[in-house]
């Protein structure tokens, strides 16, 4: 019997060895994969194909890249940004990754060891496989998965064949890594989807350094001094820091920024070309809303109280000389000038509320989308030691309106861990709504101490503002369910909106909103706060399933905020 190499055809071996140098020459990530994959499927004649790699921080496989009918369903619900991944035992995926072993299959339909939750998300079956290890150095990175062969079924032929393509593919998905982490350690990191690739952001970085306009973000936790002393692990603070860092890195990377350093606490960022300063303001605010979520989670794992954490966002647009700054043996991609001092010391204002501070050029940029602001305010810029300097203006961002929805920067105080109640607030035209509401909500809360609270909870003959204030008192969540009669109750207007929103300010309370018709909530405050189901499809346009769906998202969503 010959070895595996003698199984294949000399055009099969000419063939390899071209794709070797085509994958050899591809750099970028997201290039070579699509590449891999086109050539795997015409090798083997497959449809499907999947590259699926290891991540270390989930411990479980995501599919990094995927061709066929399915390949964008694929990557939304198993890709590398998904909650949910592919394990590492009960797949054959993750058996190829473990033991490093190729695996053909002709017969998965009965297999009752093949996973099929991702057959069951795409609705096609997998019917035949060959799955084959990505290897460097005798380290695994993961595996490539070719699926469901249009003529006969997989042989020994074909399993080489891949085999030995997988061998090339590895390497070169392991240096197209390793350029990434050097342009990320080199201060350019930017989202893989950005137009250029690889190849010219180092003929960038090589270049000498240019003048250009661009906009530049500060961005810092306050408090974390603080933090770090009632965590006191080591690990517990480098833990908290990696995704406060991580957090602050997507939502720049989310808005087509670089970035450029992390700064112990806090993160400098670069945003170029159109809309450079509109993406800059888009990804603070994205900061603020996510920064939120991080701290009620932080809050969770302590007894201590955490509402002195913040973060504080400086934006400034200059003309900066830019580029690789150093030497040839080593340098830095980075900017430099008065546009950069003015984003830091607009950042280090950026306290007590006053979250997003901005400069002129930047405001103006953005003038249009932004629905609330102070400013102008005149402040000077000196350096150390200078008696006078240079008058500047900035602005405080508050919110801004996109798509006829409001983004604020208002500061929230943590969930305080003693309250668990919901407190219902809806106008009595609508009690058939209410109904629907209490009926969806009873198996969440069944057996579990939680209180939910309506009007018709207050007795008659009550007192009614007392039975208010107290139930107000005991909520984590309160439910708003906005209707024109909602908006029109003047009793609503002047007796529980007030309070409601006031607790959402000072301590914390969540408050979600279910539209139930076309109204004119954003002609109110209510538009400040998170609307459970799109107000531009309210639930009463849905048919009677599409209503019960949207009660469920409402139900989970107050399940998550009282973390049942």
């Amino acid at each position: 019997m010959g070895t595996d190499s003698e199984l294949l055809e000399k055009a099969e071996l000419l063939t390899l060895v071209e794709c070797g140098r085509e994958l050899a020459a591809e750099v970028s990530l997201k290039t070579l994969l699509k590449t891999i994959l086109d050539r795997a499927s015409i090798l083997t004649d497959s449809p499907d194909a999947s590259v699926i790699l290891y991540s270390e921080k989930r411990g479980d496989l995501y599919f990094a890249h995927a061709v066929g009918e399915s390949a964008g369903l694929l990557l939304s619900q198993w890709g590398e940004s998904s909650t949910q991944g592919v394990p590492l035992t009960r797949s054959k995926a993750g058996e190829v990754f473990r033991t490093g072993m190729s695996l053909v299959e002709n017969a998965l339909a009965d297999d009752a060891n093949h996973f099929k939750d991702v057959d069951s998300d795409t609705n096609r079956p997998t019917v035949s496989m060959i799955c084959v290890p990505l290897t460097v150095a005798g380290k695994p990175i993961g595996a490539v998965q070719i699926l469901n062969k249009r003529s006969d079924g997989y042989t020994d032929h074909d399993r080489v064949l891949l085999e030995h393509f997988a061998a090339q593919a590895a390497v070169a998905i392991r240096n197209a890594r390793l350029i990434e982490e050097i342009l990320a350690h080199m201060g350019f990191y930017a989202s893989r989807d950005e137009a250029r690739g690889p190849t010219e952001l180092i003929d960038e970085l090589n270049r000498p350094a240019h003048r250009e306009t661009i906009t530049i973000l500060f961005a810092d936790m306050r408090g974390f001094t603080q933090l770090c002393q009632i965590f006191g692990s080591p690990e517990d603070t480098q833990r908290i820091l990696n995704d406060f860092l991580a957090m602050l890195a997507e939502a720049v990377i989310g808005q087509s920024g670089i970035v450029n350093k992390f700064l112990g606490d806090g993160i400098l960022a670069f945003f170029r070309g159109k809309d450079q300063a509109l993406n800059a303001v888009r990804c603070a605010f994205t900061m603020l809303a996510n920064f939120g979520g991080m701290r009620d989670a932080w809050d969770a794992e302590t007894n201590a109280p955490l509402g002195f954490l913040d973060v504080g966002i400086g934006i400034a647009t200059d003309s900066v000389i830019l580029g690789s700054v150093g030497s040839d043996r080593a340098k830095e991609f980075t900017a430099i000038g008065v546009g950069v001092i003015l984003a830091a010391h607009l950042m280090e204002h950026a306290r007590n509320g006053r979250r997003i501070l901005v400069d002129k050029k930047t405001f103006n940029a953005v003038r249009s989308t932004v629905a609330e602001y102070e400013g102008p305010e005149q402040f000077e810029l000196k350096k150390p030691g200078e008696t006078t300097g240079n008058m500047y203006e900035r602005y405080l961002v508050k919110s801004l309106t996109e798509g006829g929805a409001k983004q604020s920067a208002a500061p929230a105080s943590p969930v305080p861990k003693t309250r668990g109640g919901v407190f219902i607030s809806y106008s009595h035209k609508d009690g058939a709504w209410l109904g629907r509401l209490q009926t969806h909500l009873k198996p969440y809360l069944r057996g579990k101490p939680i209180s939910v609270w309506d009007d018709t909870k207050i007795k008659p003959g009550g007192r009614w503002r007392e039975e208010i204030a107290q139930a107000l008192e005991d909520a984590t969540v309160a439910v708003l369910l906005v209707s024109p009669n909602f908006l029109e109750s003047e009793f609503i207007a002047s007796s529980e909106l007030p309070p409601l929103l006031a607790a959402a300010r000072e301590r914390g309370l969540t408050i979600l909103w279910v539209p139930l018709s076309f109204s004119s909530y954003d002609e109110t405050e209510i538009s400040d706060y998170k609307a459970v189901i799109s107000p531009d499809r309210p639930i009463d346009t849905m048919s009677e399933a599409e209503q019960n769906k949207s009660w469920v998202t409402v139900c989970k969503w107050i399940k998550e905020v009282l973390q049942l």
